[in-house]
């Protein structure tokens, strides 16, 4: 099956947002910076509809099908852009967290530091729970590992799944370093293709 993949548009940050927090809604890397209880799917999808705006100009962002998965790949030498986006997010993100995003900007700042400028960047991949375990997921990291060859680049990601290594591994990707931003943060692994 072909997986039609296309770049996101302004437009469709909201169904990105929308698939991303049934994605993610059990994700710790993502459920670490907000508080439990009600309304936490919510404050996910505002979460993910927030960091995005910064970046959705710059045809960074990739839906594949309708609205059955998104990913953010980042080209090598761009991810301050990312990362500065993620940063003016903060404000619109803040009064989702009981910290003031204290440990959301704990957590992003020592993801920031394990990021390699000179890798494509997979920051986000996510397909709905609904459409997970047919292709979409594969089409969306083949598509971002292939314009990575072109560049000559390897590609990077992290994941706080610990099932996810093995589905990366799949692709090539290798766990380079794992650890923790905080003694009660989440574990994550960082994974590169390459040598």
């Amino acid at each position: 099956m072909t997986v039609p993949i296309n770049v996101v548009t302004r437009d469709r940050l909201p169904a990105m947002a929308a698939v991303l927090a049934r994605a993610f809604a059990n994700d710790p890397m993502i459920r670490w910076p907000l508080p439990d209880g009600d309304g936490l799917g919510d404050r996910i999808e505002q979460t993910f509809g927030s960091i995005y705006r910064g970046i959705v100009d710059l045809g960074l962002i990739w839906e594949a099908g309708d609205g059955d998965g998104f990913a953010v790949w980042i080209p090598a030498g761009m991810s301050d852009q990312m990362f500065e986006s993620d940063s003016a997010a903060r404000d619109l993100v803040a009064p989702l967290t009981d910290d003031h995003a204290a440990r959301y900007d704990v957590l992003w700042s020592w993801i920031e530091a394990q990021t390699p400028a000179d890798a494509w960047y997979l920051d986000v991949l996510g397909v709905d729970p609904a459409k997970q375990g047919t292709g979409v997921g594969s089409a969306l990291v083949r598509h971002g590992l292939e314009r990575a060859a072109r560049d000559g680049a390897d590609a990077f990601l992290e994941t706080a799944v610990e099932a996810n290594v093995a589905y990366y591994e799949r692709f090539g990707f290798r766990t380079v370093f794992d650890g923790r931003a905080a003694d009660d943060a989440p574990r994550i692994w960082f994974m590169r293709t390459g040598g």
